[in-house]
């Protein structure tokens, strides 16, 4: 009798503590890549070069010419991300960072679907600002 009430009642727990664990897991890996976003210009200023945020898969940045006394963007480093597992990145337009941590703006979308999350990076911070998530 007793066993039988236990089993009914992980019956009915089990899905709930399942769903719970993916909210908790969604939430961490949210944070983490908003993390991430915020640490870029840190990055850039500690490594004195500028550097440039694009989708992973694109082969030559497209991007504007450098400010004066700036190294020439072609020696700029290609900044990536580390996505959690099942997630993908799209950055519309590469998203330069100077040699100072000043950004020149851009928006940055991370999926995994169904879910969506799209951010704004506004200059000189690019600090990142949630516009849309689905």
């Amino acid at each position: 009798m007793v066993l039988a009430l236990i089993a009914a009642l992980l019956a009915i727990a089990a899905p709930q503590f399942v769903r719970l664990y993916g909210r908790v897991r969604l939430a961490f890996e949210r944070q983490d890549l908003e993390r991430q976003l915020l640490e870029l210009p840190e990055r850039v200023r500690n490594a004195g070069q500028a550097g440039v945020l694009e989708n992973p898969s694109a082969a030559v940045p497209d991007i504007p010419a450098g400010t004066p006394g700036e190294a020439p963007l072609e020696h700029a480093q290609k900044l990536a991300l580390d996505l959690p597992r099942n997630w993908t990145v799209t950055v519309p337009k590469p998203i330069l960072y100077h040699f100072t941590g000043a950004c020149d703006g851009g928006e940055v979308i991370f999926s995994l679907p169904p879910l969506s999350l799209h951010y704004v990076l506004a200059p000189p911070l690019c600090r990142p600002r949630v516009v849309d998530a689905r």
